[in-house]
This record gives structure tokens, sequence and C-alpha cells, in this order.
């Protein structure tokens, strides 16, 4: 898997001040903020993040994950506002869904933690603030894993909330129901 499939995705963003924005970190994801760009950080396409539940863990590929979390956000959408009529924010929603867990390329190294002081989604905070992306994404980003303080408010935030989530869940039932031979 590689960047440039979400870099593809994120051409669906119709906004192109935002569109160029997400396309820009997402070709060169960096940290720009004085105290935190000596940090180092993993390159994208060898990112594996564990994930546990009770006691249970596996390794995802940060990429993987990433492009099947935006695509499922995406059908979702387009089936809350077909059954629903409810507007979704389409270009935040897959902005946010693009650059949710990204920041992770600094959290974990060699499949570990790097120890760092601020999760993948403070710093994901951070640089899209210092980025003045608009509030509504950095409200998707800060608030995707539901447990932080701040739980999902916008139904953007809730779709991805749920879909990271419901995607993590299986991709962990994957490793444990059919390991690889």
């Amino acid at each position: 898997m590689s960047i440039e499939r979400l870099v593809e995705l994120a051409k669906n963003i119709e906004d192109e001040k935002l569109r160029e924005k997400t396309i820009e970190l997402l070709k060169d994801i960096k940290l720009t903020h004085s105290e935190l760009s000596k940090l180092e950080r993993e390159d994208p396409e060898k990112v594996l993040t564990p994930f546990g539940v009770n006691g249970r863990y596996t390794f995802r590929d940060l990429l993987t994950h990433t492009e099947a979390v935006v695509k499922a956000c995406i059908s979702l959408a387009r089936e809350i506002e077909n059954n629903y009529g409810i507007k979704i924010k389409k270009d935040f929603l897959i902005a946010g869904a693009l650059l949710h867990d990204i920041m992770k390329v600094y959290e974990y190294k060699d499949a570990q933690p790097t120890n760092i002081l601020l999760d993948h989604s403070s710093l994901a905070l951070a640089e899209l603030y210092k980025r003045d992306f608009p509030e509504e994404i950095l409200h998707m980003v800060i608030s995707h894993t539901g447990a932080s303080t701040i739980p999902p408010k916008t139904i953007e935030a809730l779709i991805l909330h749920y879909v990271d989530s419901l995607l993590a869940l299986i991709e962990l039932g994957l490793k444990e129901n059919y390991p690889e031979d």
C-alpha cells in the first residue's frame, strides 16, 4: 500500500483549498512546530500500530486501515444522506478520515511505541491547527477515539469514530480467526 492511494482518495474533496492542504500533508507528513519538528518519524508505508481489546492485540498497517476507514465513511455518509435526509459535510469527513491517524508515524517505529509525550491525535490536532484546518476537522481528529475527554459532537465525527472503531475490531478478529499460515 502506498501513500498515493490515500492521495487519490483526497482528490474526492471538492473544496480546492482543503483538498490541497490535505494532499500536501499526506505527501509530506511532518510536524512544523519548533518543539515537535525534532521528533523522528517512521516511513508511513512501514507503520504497524497495535490495537487491543480485553488483553488481545493485533498489529495493523496504517495506510491500509486509513484507506478502509475513508471508503467506509464515504459509503456510510451516502446511506445516511439517502435514508435519513441528513446532509453530511463530505469534504470534512474525507479529510478527517484521511488524517485521523496520520501522526502515528511519530508514535510507532518497528511496531513499537516511541514513547513520545503526545499521542497521534494530539500531534495531529497541533499540526492541523498550525496549518489552519477547519475546526470541524480538528474536532474529528481529537475525538475519533471516543475515549478522549472530547466525545464526537458532529455527525461527521460520529461517523469517523464508529467506522474507525468497527474496522479496528474487524482487524483484530481477522488476525485471531484467520491466522497466516
